[in-house]
């Protein structure tokens, strides 16, 4: 079946993701995705090598070039027929409201193959402000 225009097919859960300078702690992007986060990081890493121009591949591409290697953990999961656009903007406004006095924060696993990450500091790299 066709899905109608407008609308996209129905996919399994969305895990709404951050990204995370593991050496600082620093929280710099948050997004969405229906795949397993490490495919989408090494999406991001392959735009960031292709020369991408927005401002978390720019990232990557200095922490790569530093040696270093960005981190992706989950923040939320989302049923397939659960509003992902509401929660990722809600993730976004979150983090992006954090003060330096709120941190650092524990995120917990909240998959299997997940481990805590902890987040000490906040720089949100999404160029839109809901993803």
């Amino acid at each position: 079946m066709v899905p109608l225009r407008g609308t996209q097919p129905k996919v399994g859960r969305w895990l709404i993701y951050g990204i995370i300078d593991p050496d600082s702690g620093t929280l710099i992007y948050i997004g969405k995705t229906h795949k397993r986060r490490e495919p989408r990081l090494r999406e991001h890493v392959e735009s960031s090598l292709a020369g991408s121009s927005a401002p978390i591949h720019v990232r990557i591409r200095q922490l790569i070039s530093l040696g270093r290697a960005p981190e992706v953990f989950v923040l939320k999961c989302v049923e397939p027929n659960g509003s992902w656009p509401e929660q990722e903007r809600q993730e976004i406004a979150f983090w992006r409201s954090m003060s330096p006095e709120d941190l650092p924060i524990t995120i917990r696993p909240q998959t299997l193959r997940s481990h805590p990450v902890i987040v000490r500091s906040v720089e949100i790299l999404n160029v839109k402000a809901g993803g």
